[in-house]
């Protein structure tokens, strides 16, 4: 679901590439006339509109249908680079309605397997934390006199994607199994969320929340991040809710606290919050840097910093390490006015700051045909987000062939 903002820029650009090649697009705009910018989903819960089954499998007596989902639709509002702002929408998590067939008055246990990413996944598409949280409510049902039985299917930290991407996908089983051995099992395909780049945080008791992996920015940029966390206790929602509260203490030197780094800030918006119990809670990271940019020819040239993070959860307290790392190269991407929300019900974009956009060139004008080569890459972006968010409107989870197990 690409948001206004983004969807307004790829415009401007395409509007702007026009100007400098009419000579070449003539042709193309008359064949292809422009599209109508999309328009974001609203936030908060949608529930689907399509009665069809993502998947459906026939075991020895036992059957298993999963239908679309619905899902909840997360936005928030950030500052941007130079006083400017700009906004974020994604999925923060879907529910996928179960049905059990089997015979009368039987117990079902229903249960996922494991979403492993092709080497392509891992290469190109910046695939490194897959850690999902799975939710099955009930996770053991009894089917009824006329043998079915229901439950929902949560799912966080992945996305069921509207529109089929054979580099981006990969399958989750889901298996329901009768007493005797005998099961049913399909294959859901999902796509790895990049608004959880460090996989999804689950905790089971009042633990310590471990950040994943390294948050980038660029010098003198603001970034954006979040972590995705789940509190899963055994006791499942009858359990009381913890109290979480966040602060920055400084620099994190070998399990010590040190002095804060010059230059360099970190903040959490929201650093007092409360985790129900089987819900998701997406913690915002901010980082800020007065750093300035080298002029090395290294592709590569970040500062590393490692922030000391004091943790009261519940009755606990603990102090983490959140490590970040700032490019000092001179910044070929600034934060803008631009958004890096997900599409329908994911993105493949893998920056960590949704304010990145490429910067202006600066070499001598652009000959037409690689003007031309540049607008075509950016109507067929604009034309699949457009294609996305049409589903999104008209109905969000349209039919679709799924391999079956």
């Amino acid at each position: 679901m690409r948001n206004k903002v983004i969807a307004s820029m790829l415009i401007v650009a395409i509007l702007a590439g026009a100007v400098a090649a009419v000579p070449v697009l003539a042709a193309t705009a008359q064949a292809n006339p422009p599209l109508p910018p999309p328009t974001s989903p609203s936030c908060g819960w949608h529930t689907s509109n399509s009665s069809g089954v993502v998947a459906t499998s026939l075991g020895a007596g036992v059957a298993l249908s999963v239908g679309y989902p619905s899902w909840e639709q997360a936005c928030y509002t950030f500052a941007g680079a130079n006083g400017s702002g700009y906004g974020l929408s994604f999925v923060s998590y879907e529910v996928f309605p179960i049905t059990v067939s089997a015979p009368p008055n039987t117990t079902v246990t229903l249960q996922a397997g494991r979403a492993i990413p092709t080497l392509q996944q891992i290469t190109q598409d910046g695939v490194r934390n897959t850690t999902i949280w799975t939710w099955f409510d009930p996770a053991t049902v009894a089917t009824n006199a006329a043998g079915v039985a229901t439950a929902n299917f949560t799912l966080a930290g992945a996305v069921m994607p509207f529109v089929a991407n054979d580099i981006s996908n990969v399958s989750l089983p889901i298996q329901a199994e009768i007493p005797g051995g005998a099961s049913a099992s399909v294959m859901i395909p999902i796509e790895f969320d990049p608004m959880s780049p460090g996989g999804v945080t689950i905790l089971q008791t009042p633990g310590p929340i471990v950040f994943g992996e390294a948050s980038e920015g660029a010098s003198s940029n603001p970034v954006n991040t979040f972590v995705t966390l789940v509190y899963s206790p055994p006791g499942g929602t009858g359990t009381s809710p913890i109290q979480v509260a966040l602060d920055v203490l400084g620099s994190y030197q070998n399990g010590s606290v040190g002095p804060m780094p010059a230059g360099v800030q970190l903040s959490f918006p929201q650093p007092s919050f409360e985790l129900q119990p089987d819900s998701v809670f997406y913690l915002q990271v901010n980082l800020t840097n007065s750093l300035r940019p080298t002029n090395t020819t290294l592709p590569e040239n970040y500062a590393n910093y490692t922030f000391a993070i004091q943790e009261k959860v519940g009755r606990n307290t603990f102090v983490e390490p959140l490590a970040v790392s700032i490019l000092l190269n001179t910044p070929i991407i600034y934060g803008g006015p631009s958004s890096n929300a997900t599409t329908s019900q994911s993105s493949n974009t893998t920056a960590l700051n949704p304010g990145l956009v490429p910067e202006t060139s600066r070499a001598p004008a652009w000959s037409l045909a690689a003007v031309a080569a540049v607008i075509t890459a950016i109507a067929v972006v604009f034309a699949i987000a457009y294609s996305r968010q049409e589903r999104s409107e008209a109905e969000p989870h349209k039919d679709s062939t799924v391999p079956r197990s």
